[in-house]
């Protein structure tokens, strides 16, 4: 999932959900394909904003030439799921490119996967018709203007010579003496049993297939007896068990017959080109008014399908939930989609299908399953362009408004269309930026510095001949503040301070050297006229920002590495009160300290086989200064099926989890390990401390059973100054234990070892 925040929109609205009011903001706003527009929105409530909504919608002028509509199946099949960015990357071309779209119906979850519960209707043919009138309708007409009705009606006929035979159902499985209509939306086959007739009809030239039409069709096949007749593409069969099987059995191949297709919404005929059922509720918005009764009035994730008064435009909305962003009843998604427009919406599957799909970003949205579910079904808008153009033809900032602090900065980023309005690049690069001096100026690595006074625009050319403008505000008295309250620097990393101003929701990014900084102590850190601060000495003060009327404070530690510290320089400490141990039962784990300290403190066990055996130490504590790199080395003579190295960085709540050796711990050999910490944590300086938590042996179930010993060295902190490399070669260690007057003594390679206030078992 890609997130699109860059800055805020110019406008900061107020809107009235369930009577509460909440501030919104547009954190991204652009086309992603003709005829659309796209928004990232996010409402928080007024008064302490303490609730979020996160949402995503996207609008679609259907009276573009280039645009069209349609309803993706899961695989083409009634029967199945699919990701929503999965169906529209399948069905796109170089001429036919399905820009964006939401997830659809509800669909079963048990048996038939996937199967929709609604009318679903797919480029003007009925594709699955329930047994069910009571749910509500929602998609386009033939003239691609939004249809979303209440109440329908299905009705398929079978017209011969001498009588009529009603067609019960549409891609349903067929029961006794019922005649069922199959066309390719049920898969590559009907699935039907032995005990019936199944004809293979196709239109005559002059007919297409319409969901209110009067259609010729020649019978193609007939097969008595058989069952699961195959469906080939544009072709359809009827298929009769009982009485209707006599009936067919009377038609042969080349006959002609007539079918009579029809679909009533609300009381009126009609010819709907696309079509996905909703829910049993009354209409999220029904001509204008938001539903206040008969609504699902719980907080989830949602999917709604709406159109304005006259059908032209089309809006696609999501609304997160179950996470940061709260969810809304379908009361609240209907204010939402009303106040951006809609005449007339519906609520589509939620939770965790929720998913509102952007070309070429995939998922844009937080699905609340933390990846994006398959799902039955789609609703995607289409481009159909004559001919495959990668030429840029235009250019267009996610943001086409920028409202930002005096002294705000923005690197706007580009978008590339091709002539008919197609998303061909989505960062554009060359593009030149200039302004008038009064709103700011163009630094030199390409952000917009709005040290300017005046609203205005922003320049933005491409080759000397593609241009746009951006609109700038500049809010002269917008808070500013430093974003760390505190940071912990050494000697070698120097930190430029990073100052934020807010502006509605939204945080921008301010200048350092705009401020005028102060050290309280520059014998512990200084810092420069851009903001740039090094640790000099060990020790704690107060770094003091101020801009205007504004005015920040940062504690700053420093901790100076002067040479390789261990983060357990005290081996006893094992033995002490300041671990944890925690071992599968039997395991009764002892420590001792070698007097050669060099040689670490060992930890001797005794393995019994077991479920999911482990050896874990856990403590919690902070690691000096910033190092560069985490060295390591052990040796044991027992199997593990790997090592797990917690620990959680400064600016986190949960632990970073390391694995080490993730296919087997060699034994009987010094194993070396060097862990990078910018390039595994982060290059944020707010990830110190950082917190070493535990240690994780992983027992291979492969050990013998006995006494075993694990040789833990100090952990190393390396400094690049102080560092002198890993050796990779792996060194042989085995040790012989004796035990002398209850005193245990280990010998390797000739050496003896002492161990130190510990009686061990052997």
């Amino acid at each position: 999932m890609i997130t699109l925040v860059f800055t805020s929109l110019l406008n900061v609205n107020a809107i009235t959900l369930n009577g509460v009011e909440f501030v919104t903001d547009t954190l991204s706003c652009f086309s992603p394909g003709p005829g659309a527009m796209y928004y990232q929105l996010r409402m928080l409530r007024a008064r302490d904003r303490g609730v979020r909504l996160d949402c995503w919608l996207m609008k679609v002028d259907t009276k573009n030439p280039y645009v069209t509509v349609e309803e993706v199946l899961s695989h083409d099949s009634i029967i199945g799921t699919e990701r929503p960015s999965a169906m529209a990357i399948r069905k796109t071309t170089p001429t036919k490119v399905f820009y964006g779209g939401v997830n659809g119906d509800f669909f079963a979850t048990t048996g038939d996967v996937g199967r929709p519960t609604g009318l679903t209707i797919v480029n003007n043919e009925f594709a699955y018709t329930p047994t069910s009138s009571n749910r509500r309708v929602a998609g386009v007409g033939e003239d691609m203007r939004g249809m979303i009705g209440t109440i329908m009606k299905y009705s398929g006929k079978l017209v011969l010579p001498d009588t009529t035979l009603t067609i019960k159902h549409v891609n349903y499985t067929r029961a006794e003496n019922q005649l069922v209509l199959y066309n390719q939306y049920n898969g590559t086959t009907t699935k039907t049993n032995q005990y019936g007739t199944e004809l293979l009809v196709e239109l005559l030239s002059d007919y297409q297939w319409h969901t209110t039409a009067t259609l010729k069709a020649k019978v193609v096949t007939k097969q008595v007896g058989v069952g699961s007749m195959a469906i080939p593409a544009g072709k359809a069969v009827l298929s009769g068990h009982g009485t209707m099987q006599a009936e067919l059995n009377r038609l042969n191949e080349g006959d002609t017959v007539t079918l009579k297709l029809s679909l009533t919404i609300d009381g009126k005929k009609q010819n709907m080109s696309q079509c996905i059922g909703s829910d049993t509720y009354a209409l999220i918005v029904d001509s204008g008014r938001v539903e206040q009764v008969n609504f699902w009035d719980e907080l989830h994730p949602r999917t709604a399908f709406g159109h304005t008064e006259n059908g032209d435009t089309l809006l696609f909305l999501v609304v997160d939930g179950r996470g940061v962003s709260a969810g809304c009843t379908t009361k609240v998604l209907g204010e939402i989609i009303h106040y951006y427009g809609a005449w007339r919406a519906a609520n589509w599957d939620g939770g965790g299908s929720s998913c509102l799909y952007i070309r070429p970003f995939g998922e844009v949205n937080h699905g609340s399953d933390g990846v994006e579910r398959a799902v039955g079904n789609g609703m995607f808008a289409v481009a159909n362009i004559p001919a495959e153009d990668n030429t840029i033809a235009s250019i267009a900032a996610y943001n086409p408004n920028y409202s930002l602090p005096r002294y705000g900065l923005a690197r706007p980023r580009f978008l590339g269309y091709n002539r008919y309005g197609v998303l061909i690049d989505t960062d554009v690069q060359g593009v030149t930026l200039t302004c008038d001096p009064s709103v700011g100026e163009v630094l030199p690595d390409g952000r917009f510095f709005a040290n300017g006074t005046a609203n205005g625009l922003l320049h933005a050319t491409l080759n000397d001949s593609v241009r746009c403008d951006l609109n700038v505000r500049i809010i002269v008295s917008a808070p500013i503040s430093v974003r760390l309250d505190s940071v912990l620097l050494d000697s070698k990393h120097p930190y430029e301070v990073e100052v934020r101003g807010q502006v509605g929701n939204n945080i921008i990014e301010v200048l350092p050297a705009a401020m005028t900084w102060n050290s309280l102590d520059e014998q512990v850190v200084t810092v420069t006229e851009e903001g740039l601060m090094t640790g000099v000495g060990n020790g704690t003060t107060h770094v003091i920002a101020e801009l205007g009327d504004y005015s920040d404070t940062m504690l700053v530690k420093v901790e100076i590495p002067e040479r390789t510290p261990l983060v357990w320089e005290d081996f006893h400490g094992l033995l002490g009160n300041e671990w944890t141990v925690t071992a599968t039962a039997g395991f009764d784990p002892t420590f001792a300290v070698l007097a050669d300290e060099d040689s670490g403190v060992f930890c001797h066990f005794n393995y019994n086989i077991g479920r999911s055996p482990f050896l874990k130490l856990a403590q919690n504590r902070a690691m000096y200064s910033q190092p560069d790199t985490i060295r390591w080395a052990f040796s044991t003579d027992a199997q593990f099926q790997k090592i797990n190295l917690a620990i959680r960085p400064n600016n986190a709540q949960l632990v970073k989890v390391v694995t080490l050796f993730p296919d087997g711990v060699p034994a009987n050999t010094l194993n070396q390990v060097a862990i990078p910490v910018r390039e595994t944590f982060g290059d944020d300086v707010a990830i110190f401390p950082l917190w070493l938590e535990y240690i994780n042996f992983l027992v291979d179930t492969k050990t013998t059973t006995g006494t075993h010993s694990i040789m833990l060295k100090p952990m190393e902190l390396v400094y690049n100054e102080y560092a002198t490399g890993l050796k990779n070669e792996k060194v042989s260690v085995t040790f012989s234990k004796e035990l002398r007057n209850g005193m245990l003594f280990l010998v390797r390679d000739g050496v003896t070892y002492t161990v130190l206030g510990q009686k061990v078992k052997l």
